[in-house]
């Protein structure tokens, strides 16, 4: 009995262990990529990054390998789960939690703007890895993280402060709506929902081929 109540915890608070755990890690690197990183999609280039300080040149390939390896073996779903990203959402969302329980209600028009838009931001993702997921600035170097973060300020244009200000403001609406980043603006999180929507629209096309229309299920049901 006592056995099986540790592995009832253990089953219970492993995925709650990981997925903070996978977000203290990768920490430092969500700070670079939102205030640092030179791509218009972070975590892609990292290998040819002028970023120095990013944890991610040096640690992403094994980080994703890892990230990748635990989803397959313990079966995660990855936004929810796993990304560090998310988990920021979840975060902010709960902070919000403390202060009001009080949902907000999102009406259904609003709903397909924001549809719409998560989209659009999708078919932006897709255009910018087709043109190579161009720089936006180039990164000043210096050896503290501080300094470098107050000359890109000084230095950079128009783009990096409307990449900012998108990601930040998602990031504050995440106050109000639950996940507001994960929901209606990440291109991955957008990505994993069409393939989930593909495969099972498959697997109902494979059923209804290879339905002989005996009325079991029905029956079952």
């Amino acid at each position: 009995m006592e056995f099986k109540e540790s592995m009832k915890k253990l089953k219970k608070w492993f995925p709650i262990v990981m997925k903070y755990g996978i977000f203290i890690v990768a920490l430092e690197t969500i700070i670079l990529a939102i205030l640092r990183c030179p791509y218009i999609l972070p975590f892609l280039a990292c290998d040819m990054c002028p970023v120095l300080d990013c944890p991610s040149k040096y640690y992403r390939k094994p980080f994703v390998a890892f990230i990748v390896g635990y989803v397959i073996v313990f079966r995660k779903d990855y936004c929810s789960k796993v990304c560090p990203f998310g988990t920021l959402n979840d975060i902010i969302y709960k902070v919000r939690r403390m202060i009001s329980k009080k949902p907000l209600k999102i009406s259904y028009e609003l709903k397909l703007i924001l549809e719409f838009l998560k989209y659009v931001a999708f078919l932006f993702a897709i255009l910018a890895l087709l043109y190579g997921n161009p720089r936006y600035y180039i990164p000043i170097h210096t050896s503290e993280l501080i300094d470098s973060i107050k000359l890109i300020y000084l230095t950079a244009g128009n783009t990096y402060f409307a990449r900012l200000y998108l990601i930040l403001g998602a990031l504050l609406l995440g106050i109000l709506i639950p996940r507001f980043w994960c929901r209606y603006v990440c291109p991955l999180g957008t990505g994993i929902q069409l393939t989930k929507k593909g495969i099972k629209f498959t697997k109902q096309q494979k059923q209804q081929n290879t339905c002989q229309k005996c009325s079991m299920c029905e029956k079952n049901d």
